[in-house]
Formats: structure tokens, sequence, C-alpha cells
């Protein structure tokens, strides 16, 4: 019997059939799902740790700055001499705040720059900033009265060729170390005039303590409440000179400063917080206030109305954390659901609450805050 051999010859396959494909688009989908919150966890763990890295710089400066001088800088010196610029942002600055308990989006149009240096100035030497050489005996701007009547080109036309103070130049200059590396993205093109166009910015404050401005209208139960603390009694604030001997309290559970949202290391505004719910910003965390200046100084540059501009601690970290120092120049993470009482205790420096809540010393705080 005779076999035939069939030879035909079948092509091999050369790829993956259409349902193959969609099978595999949709594992690979579904892990960069799983896997993307991990990625965008690490990276913002990174950020906290470089912001962690940034306030034990800032308060080693204010360690060494208090070594040389036997206190801690001043929080801010106002009274300076000088002239004011009121100077509108070329890129408005919008960010998340709460406000009275609710969330909102506020805008920073423009802002106001007094004469007066704070904290950020005061320590540049200790920050490896020897090449910002400012001259506190100088103002921090000259007589700009010939701006008055020019526009916003003609101003920046003719700026350069003005004179200015020595001081100018330097407040464009960017300190890393200054700015939260989870903060949103900052104007790339800050406010000012001339030589010191470009404010370079800050987002920590120092921290000047627990008290009420108002404690007549206080939201306490009761609003006449004789224990509400009073200024001085944090750590930085206008004209402090706080040495170790005034932290009674303990360094370990004293705020120094921590994360805010915005402002701008050559504002004496920008300095530093009072932590209080007041009628003035019932919110502790997040929170933007503002105040028009009725009466401003006759130095004052721009077009009115002229308006303070003040943001709390706050952050953009993930998870509602924020960073601080401590006056002991440790570093350390809070959680913005904190007890606001202990909140309040923590950033004094003297008891200054230990009566405030009869029958309850608040101010026996433990480490595990």
């Amino acid at each position: 019997m005779t076999r035939h051999c069939d030879r035909r010859h079948f092509p091999a396959r050369q790829g993956f059939t259409l349902i193959e494909l969609l099978v595999v688009i949709a594992i690979i989908a579904m892990l960069a799902a799983l896997l993307l919150p991990a990625v965008q966890q690490s990276r913002e763990a990174g950020r906290r740790a470089q912001c962690v890295n940034n306030v034990k710089q800032i308060v080693l400066a204010m360690h060494n700055y208090e070594s040389a001088f036997k206190c801690f800088p001043s929080g801010m010196n106002s009274g300076a001499s000088g002239w004011t610029e009121w100077s509108t942002l070329p890129q408005p600055y919008s960010v998340y705040t709460t406000i009275n308990g609710s969330q909102t989006v506020s805008t920073v149009n423009a802002w106001i720059m007094p004469p007066d240096w704070g904290w950020p100035a005061n320590i540049l030497p200790f920050m490896d900033q020897g090449f910002i050489a400012l001259d506190f005996s100088q103002p921090k701007f000259v007589d700009v009265s010939w701006m008055w009547g020019l526009t916003g080109d003609q101003i920046t036309a003719k700026a350069p060729s003005m004179p200015h103070s020595t001081n100018e130049q330097y407040m464009r200059t960017n300190i890393p170390s200054y700015i939260c590396p989870s903060t949103g993205s900052l104007p790339t093109v800050g406010p000012g005039f001339g030589v010191s166009q470009g404010w370079a910015y800050l987002t920590y404050r120092g921290c000047m303590g627990a008290y009420d401005n108002n404690p007549i209208s206080n939201p306490d139960p009761n609003p006449t409440n004789p224990n509400i603390p009073r200024p001085p009694n944090g750590m930085l604030y206008d004209h402090s000179a706080v040495k170790m001997s005034d932290v009674s309290d303990g360094t370990t559970n004293t705020l120094l400063l921590g994360d805010s949202l915005f402002g701008f290391w050559s504002d004496g505004y920008s300095c530093c917080v009072r932590v209080w719910d007041d009628v003035s910003h019932p919110d502790l965390w997040d929170t933007y206030w503002s105040s028009v200046v009725d009466t401003p100084p006759i130095t004052i540059l721009g077009s009115p109305p002229f308006i303070t501009q003040f943001f709390s601690y706050g952050s953009h970290h993930a998870g509602g954390l924020a960073v601080f120092a401590l006056a002991d120049g440790s570093a350390k993470t809070i959680s913005k659901r904190i007890d606001k009482n202990v909140f309040k205790a923590v950033s004094t420096r003297n008891g200054a609450l230990r009566s405030y809540v009869s029958g309850t010393n608040i101010e026996n705080v433990t480490e595990t805050w």
C-alpha cells in the first residue's frame, strides 16, 4: 500500500490577535493604576523629607545666630526708614485656603513690600548666603517719587537708570531652603520694580505665639476670660530678642517656625504667624486674611486700595501634614488635625496658656503630641 505524505506548509504566526493585545493593554493599565498612587506617595515622601531638611537648615542658622548674639533673631524689625512698594503680580497666584471652615481659592494679585526686614534677612550669613550683602543701615528702597504719575510700562523702562538702594538687587535672589518643595507652582515672574523686580519667595513663617488680638469678640464661651494669653509669648515677633533661658516650657515642646503657603523673604510682613482662632482669622490652618491700609505711608507706590495680606500656617503636603522646627533644633511633622489647644500650647514658650482653660493645664503636653 502506498502512503502519501501531505507536505502542505502552514505559515508561522507573526503576532498577537486583537483580543490578546487588548488583554495586555488592560493588564498594563491596571498595573499602572495600582502603581501610580505608590509613586506619588514616594515622591511626596521625598518632598516632605526635603522640607524637613529645609527647616533644619533654618533652625540651625538660628541657633548659630543665637550663639553669636546670645538671642534668637528678631522676627521683624518694624519702623525702618525708607519707602514702601505696592506692586501687582505679573502672574497672579491662586491657592486653596480655608476661610470660615470652608475650602476656597484665594488669589493674590498684588503685594505690599514695607521697608521692614524679618528673620529671613537676619540669618542670611548663617545660611551660607554671605554673598547677599544686605546693609541694614541703608533703606530697602530709596526715593521713588519719580514713579508717580507714570504707567507700569513707563516705570519699567525708566527704572534701571534711576537711583536705587544697594539692598534692592538682592531681593530677587532665590534661596531654595526658604521654599517648601511641596508648594504649588509659584509664579515664575515676581512683583517689584527696577533692580528688585522678581522678589524671591518664602513659604515658612516664624511662631509669634498664641494670643487673641480681639479678646472682647473672641469666640470663647467666656469672651471676657481674664486668662486669655497676651503677647509676646512666642519665639519670633516684632523686635523680639528671645534667649534660650526665656523658653521655660522646654525647647522640645516649643515651636520656632513652620510651613506656610506664600510670602517673600525680604518682606517683614511675611515673617511670622500667631496661632489663634479669633475673628481676624477663625481658622488655624491654611487660611488667608487681609486688611486695607487706610492711611498708607506717603512713600507708598502703586494704585489703591493698598492691602496687607497674610497667610497662616499651612502646607501642600499630602495627608494633612505640615513640617515645623522646634526651639531645640529638631524638626517635626504635625497633623493639621492636632488638638487646637495643644497647638496653641506648643506655640508659646512660657506657659502662657496654663490658666486659660479652668482646671486644666493645657501646657502639660507630652512628647507624643
